[in-house]
């Protein structure tokens, strides 16, 4: 009995000891400003369309073009990017969401086929910490396009043809996704990243992106400083502590439970 109450000391302090460690590195840092100054965008990686052309890469007004024009012109998007901030961050929180640039998807009737159904933009900014300026980053999104065809009823997002959305045919749809590839940067002993929070549409937050047919449509593309691990997807390492806390009590459940068995037995 002695040495099974030693044990049970030992593994009460072994926890406690665990338990500091981490209450420890979970103490929030101080309050940190960012600010995005010589923001640019830059369109690459195009998947399917015709008839592909850029101007502006590398500016903040960049452009691309696709498809056969049927009489209005080409399909395409626009980014346009400005400075702005400062933001603040608590670490190890994220900020708040904010815009970091215009999005523009000008809606053409185009032949089949000739659509893109994705393409890859690289927003590149200095980043400035605490007046700091941490250089040139690039954070990289992918868009994906959905080229509806524009007879359909009802249409690809569910709604009617004299829906407003589907006035002049059916609608298209763009979605956007943060890429694991994009630049990090230090906020303390925090490792960060420009992540995707969504669209702006009309001064509401969105997912996707419904686009009318035949008509320059404006959205704002919204933003967030995160964790890089939490824009990535990959388990924090408080996460991983906790997980690894967690097998090691299950362990010790299992390990008492053979024991009571074993004497129960005897």
């Amino acid at each position: 009995m002695k040495q099974l109450a030693c044990s049970g000391a030992r593994m009460r302090s072994a926890t406690l000891a665990g338990l500091s460690l981490l209450a420890i590195s979970a103490l929030p840092a101080s309050a940190a400003t960012v600010e995005f100054q010589n923001v640019t965008g830059t369109w690459s990686n195009i998947l399917g369309g015709s008839n592909v052309g850029y101007t502006g890469n590398g500016t903040g007004n960049a452009k691309v073009r696709w498809g056969d024009s049927q009489g209005s012109g080409q399909s395409g998007y626009n980014f346009v990017g400005s400075a702005f901030g400062p933001v603040t961050v608590n670490p190890p929180g994220s900020s708040g969401v904010f815009t970091i640039g215009t999005f523009e998807h000008v809606n053409r009737p185009i032949g089949s086929g000739t659509s893109i159904t994705g393409i890859a933009l690289a927003f590149s900014a200095d980043v400035i910490v605490n007046g700091q300026n941490l250089g040139s980053k690039t954070f990289n999104y992918n868009f994906s396009h959905l080229e509806t065809p524009n007879s359909s009823n009802p249409c690809a997002n569910g709604q009617s043809q004299n829906a407003p959305i589907n006035a002049n045919g059916c609608a298209d749809r763009v979605t956007m996704n943060f890429n694991s590839l994009s630049d990090t940067f230090m906020i303390g002993n925090e490792v960060y990243t420009l992540n995707l929070a969504g669209f702006l549409i009309g001064g509401n937050p969105a997912s996707e992106f419904w686009t009318k047919e035949n008509a320059v449509n404006s959205a704002y593309i919204q933003g967030k400083i995160d964790l890089y691990s939490v824009a990535a997807g990959v388990p924090e390492p408080g996460t991983w502590a906790l997980m690894i806390t967690g097998f090691g009590a299950a362990g010790v459940a299992v390990r008492r439970q053979r024991r009571w068995k074993t004497q129960a037995t005897a």
